[in-house]
């Protein structure tokens, strides 16, 4: 009788099926790191909009306590976290330079989020530059050819 071996010494990455290391698109990596950093960032906000709510005037730690504990906060945190495991994965398998400027629909998303959600006001000079952002990030993925 053989006994099962519990600990597998890793394989180095040209010997990897490439199956196991494309499981999922980077399409989808990049999508899902940018729509949850997004989203991450949108509940961190309302996560210290509910704490200033509480907030007891004088009690610093108490309030640093409160604060840290939103689950508002604490969700946009993991969430984030998340993103930044598929960023990972997106980042393994592609140029960083042609993936980066991708985060700039953060910045889209963002503030239309703050819109939506807290009721910002977004003046038409934060409109225009933000559109130039985009429209840049098109030129350069446009560009990028081989890049990828």
């Amino acid at each position: 009788m053989q006994s099962e071996v519990l600990v597998h010494k890793p394989l180095p990455l040209d010997q990897v099926p490439k199956e196991h290391l494309q499981a999922l698109p980077w399409q989808f990596a990049a999508l899902g790191a940018i729509l949850l950093a997004s989203t991450g960032h949108l509940l961190i906000k309302l996560g210290l909009n509910t704490a200033i709510h509480g907030a007891i005037p004088g009690t610093a730690v108490a309030n640093a306590l409160h604060t840290l504990l939103q689950p508002a906060l604490i969700s946009g945190l993991g969430i984030y976290g998340i993103g930044t495991l598929l960023w990972i994965s997106a980042v393994s398998r592609r140029n960083i330079s042609f993936l980066y400027p991708l985060t700039a629909l953060n910045y889209v998303i963002v503030s239309i989020g703050g819109l939506l959600w807290f009721g910002e006001r977004i003046s038409t000079g934060r409109w225009i530059g933000i559109s130039i952002v985009v429209v840049g990030v098109a030129l350069l993925q446009l560009s990028s050819g081989e890049d990828r």
